[in-house]
């Protein structure tokens, strides 16, 4: 069973971490550079975004199951950094419909971007800061699953 939570844990951070490192370091680059200026190209992130905040909410549940199923009784930090990814998934999704009630308007290409980048600059901090989060709580993850495997095999060799 420990093998398989772990896997579910591994899985859901590379699809999740994985698809948001791609998508922000290759994705959206591509797209800005082929389809700048047209309105495909905010339609493009807005459905992409939509489903990384959804593989981060199963994500994080995953995490939480491994987290309270773990043996290790010292992990405060671990659980920190599991608040800190998960509290921002709420506020992202609200962000991210307000960022597609801006886009939905007709005139959103024509007018000034001034109302919209502001919200759009907090939803990038807040996936910055999540995304740390997640690295923190992988490495806190780690180091758990380590001595959660020392404690098993001093306690098969008494």
């Amino acid at each position: 069973m420990t093998t398989f939570r772990r896997t579910l844990v591994l899985l859901a951070l590379m699809f999740w971490l994985g698809g948001f490192m791609f998508y922000g370091a290759v994705v959206v680059p591509i797209v800005r550079a082929k389809l700048e200026g047209m309105p495909e190209r905010s339609t493009i992130t807005q459905r992409v975004t939509g489903w990384i905040n959804l593989s981060g909410t199963l994500a994080v549940l995953v995490m939480f199951v491994d987290a309270y199923a773990s043996t290790v009784r010292r992990n405060r930090a671990r659980w920190i950094a599991w608040v800190c990814m998960t509290l921002p998934l709420p506020v992202l999704v609200w962000l991210h419909s307000r960022l597609s009630q801006q886009m939905a308007d007709p005139l959103f290409y024509t007018k000034s971007l001034a109302t919209f980048q502001p919200w759009h600059q907090a939803y990038l901090i807040l996936n910055s800061l999540q995304w740390l989060a997640a690295v923190i709580f992988t490495v806190l993850t780690v180091r758990a699953w380590r001595l959660e495997d020392r404690t098993s095999s001093q306690d098969l060799a008494k």
